[in-house]
């Protein structure tokens, strides 16, 4: 977004006072968590949860100045999110984030792995000083969805069965469902009406589940220096993903085949696949689809400068590669 606009140089602030309240959130009286906590550096990239949270916020809120309440509930969620990607990548294996080594790389799994805890503790006690148990509520909540939705895709590796509507409560369980309760909680906050909080809790879960397919397509399509990780993780890792299932759905014969190159991890012959079958392009106009769902949604209930410009992020999804 240009952030040279009044809105977008106040989001740009505010996301400066959300860095801020989790930097301080996390320092330790002990120097060695304060300084694995400093590698989170490279993970922190665009700040997608916090953002939303915020102009949902302002979507709905008639106060001038942003509450400190905002701000932290902002914080949560960014380091909720910042957990499942150190935990993430340890599951992936991953040696590289937006660029950068990845924690388990740089310190092992060992390190990784009570780092991703430590996260999701701090972001429950960070949580708990706003005092509302509401949010605590939701917080809860979703931290167990996301975390059932990883278990669950962790359970349908190499599945060639895998059908449409399993995969569509995966990807909603592990990536919209925290996109969906940071808008809700921001419109909670914001004191919207029970439609407006409706329609922006929906609008975060339809863009958060775009988001996951097209991160689902980079995946398969992208190369490491452009998606600032390695690619074809997913198929490393027997991950079925919205392309290859619909491909399936359509030509059931295929699965054989898919299988054999499932596990020789060959993402060429599985790219050109995708292609020959039309899956790519179907994937896309879910994409697509979804993205034009979660904004008519949100203009049918809430016309402002903020609402607007969450319409314009999530357009950016339609995007191709």
């Amino acid at each position: 977004m240009d952030m040279t606009t009044p809105i977008g140089i106040w989001l740009a602030n505010e996301l400066d006072h959300v860095s801020l309240v989790m930097s301080d959130h996390l320092k330790n009286e002990h120097k060695e968590v304060t300084a694995i906590c400093g590698e989170l550096a490279a993970y922190r990239g665009k700040m997608l949860r916090p953002t939303v949270l915020l102009l949902s916020w302002r979507s709905v809120s008639s106060c001038e100045t942003t509450p400190h309440e905002v701000r932290v509930a902002a914080g949560v969620v960014e380091l909720i999110h910042l957990a499942t990607l150190v935990h993430d990548d340890i599951l992936d294996e991953a040696d590289l984030r937006r660029g950068a080594q990845t924690i388990n790389s740089l310190l092992g799994n060992e390190a990784a792995v009570m780092l991703g805890d430590y996260l999701l503790s701090s972001a429950f006690l960070l949580c708990s000083t706003v005092k509302n148990p509401e949010l605590n509520l939701l917080l809860g909540e979703v931290t167990n969805t996301l975390c059932a939705g990883e278990l669950v895709q962790l359970s349908r590796r190499n599945d060639v069965d895998l059908d449409l509507e399993s995969y569509f409560q995966i990807i909603h369980d592990k990536t919209a469902s925290l996109i969906a309760a940071s808008c809700e909680m921001g419109a909670m906050l914001g004191k919207g009406s029970g439609c407006e909080i409706k329609a922006l809790k929906e609008f975060g879960s339809s863009v958060g589940m775009a988001f996951q397919i097209k991160d689902d397509i980079l995946d398969l399509l992208g190369e490491r220096e452009i998606i600032g990780k390695p690619a074809g993780r997913d198929l490393d890792k027997g991950k079925l993903t919205l392309p290859i299932i619909t491909m399936l759905v359509d030509n059931p014969s295929l699965k054989e085949e898919v299988q054999k190159i499932m596990g020789n991890a060959d993402r060429d012959a599985l790219s050109a696949l995708l292609h020959s079958t039309g899956a790519i392009s179907s994937a896309f106009d879910m994409v697509s689809k979804m993205v034009n769902a979660a904004i008519c949604g949100v203009e049918e209930v809430i016309e402002n400068e903020s609402s607007k410009q969450l319409c314009a992020l999530a357009k950016q999804l339609k995007s191709s590669v």
